[in-house]
């Protein structure tokens, strides 16, 4: 029976999905708040980049879609990316997007030296680390020693299912929203307050809708296509096993019946593969 997906109303949509999170966080006011809480650092300005222009197939090729893609006023580059389903090779995955987006700051021609700092931050709805942590920030040192290694490349995990909150309060309460998608806390910081009323705004956003349920549509259709292959491509290594399987049980009834050279002829198969099953029974 075919795997049945439904899609979620935009009525319904919580902050941990991909369509919500990319609406909440392309808020100028909103990106800026919680840039600024968790590293600490004061952001004048933020500048949106169309990311599909920018980093070409480099990310595409490979099926990889950023959701929050930006500039400060310093130009330094932020990647900021909600992962609601467990990724087994995050860290991978981090090394990929960093590899696509150092290639499409670098122009062609240009001095490596050029290369702007950049931060990816993946906020999880699991402790992938399994370290309790509402934040993990990546840092490298060179073995043996306290020399740190600097690229100028940063990385950050966020939970949402921490259990020490060593976070500022600000990113605590971002993280709370997206786990429990209480929508009637009180929250006390400006980035709870706004990305609350972001989310109700969108929730609400007739025309908006259109574009959720084109972009949900699509998303369920790649899913399905996805599961259909799946279960294709199980089917055929089924057959295939089947296959050789069958080849094996009918050679082997035939040993001390037939000469080998009789049944490699007879089943189409090289005399070595005869001789390997024969040997097996």
């Amino acid at each position: 029976m075919p795997k049945q997906y439904t899609i979620t109303p935009l009525s319904e949509l919580s902050l941990r999905s991909d369509f919500m999170f990319g609406q909440v966080m392309r808020s100028e006011e909103i990106c800026k708040l919680f840039l600024e809480a968790l590293l600490g650092i004061k952001i004048q300005r933020i500048e949106f980049i169309d990311h599909q222009k920018d980093l070409g197939d480099s990310y595409e090729y490979h099926g990889i879609r950023l959701d929050v893609y930006l500039k400060d006023d310093k130009g330094t580059v932020f990647n900021v990316e909600i992962q609601a389903d467990r990724e087994d090779a995050l860290p991978k995955r981090v090394r990929f997007y960093q590899s696509a987006i150092d290639r499409g700051e670098l122009p062609k021609g240009a001095d490596y030296t050029s290369l702007s700092e950049s931060y990816i931050i993946f906020v999880c709805t699991f402790d992938y680390f399994h370290i309790g942590k509402a934040v993990g920030e990546r840092v490298s040192f060179l073995k043996g020693t306290d020399v740190p290694y600097e690229d100028g490349s940063h990385v950050f995990f966020l939970n949402s299912r921490y259990t020490e909150g060593n976070a500022s309060k600000p990113i605590l309460e971002f993280l709370d929203l997206i786990r429990t998608n209480d929508m009637d806390k009180p929250y006390e910081t400006p980035l709870g307050q706004k990305t609350r009323e972001r989310i109700q705004e969108v929730r609400s956003d007739k025309a908006l809708e259109v574009s959720y349920m084109t972009y949900a549509q699509k998303m369920m259709d790649e899913r399905r296509l996805g599961y259909a292959e799946g279960r294709e491509e199980g089917r055929e290594e089924g057959r295939e096993e089947g296959i050789e399987e069958g080849l094996s049980r009918a050679v082997a009834a035939l040993k001390g019946i037939l000469d080998p050279a009789v049944i490699a002829e007879q089943f189409k198969m090289s005399l070595e593969q005869v001789m390997d099953i024969l040997a097996q029974k």
